[in-house]
């Protein structure tokens, strides 16, 4: 897909995520990566999800509502 290593581990925080029925903001998703032991900033997750949600076949999308926090859905 032309991801690179820390993307294509951002992404499967995503896929983990709506696997467990829920649709994590970033924070959410740099809290996953850091549990799994990924030093990672939330500037770099959050550049890492913009780059997965404008690569196509990944399935990702992001909703903002307003000035909100952004929601990342993973969908097959």
């Amino acid at each position: 897909m032309g991801l690179t290593t820390r993307q294509e581990l951002v992404l499967q925080c995503v896929i983990d995520a709506k696997n467990e029925g829920r649709r994590p903001y970033t924070a959410g998703i740099l809290s996953r990566m850091k549990a799994k032991g990924h030093d990672i900033t939330l500037r770099q997750c959050s550049y890492d999800l913009g780059r997965i949600v404008s690569t196509p076949g990944t399935g990702v999308i992001s909703i903002r509502y307003g000035s909100g926090r952004t929601l990342w859905v993973f969908e097959k």
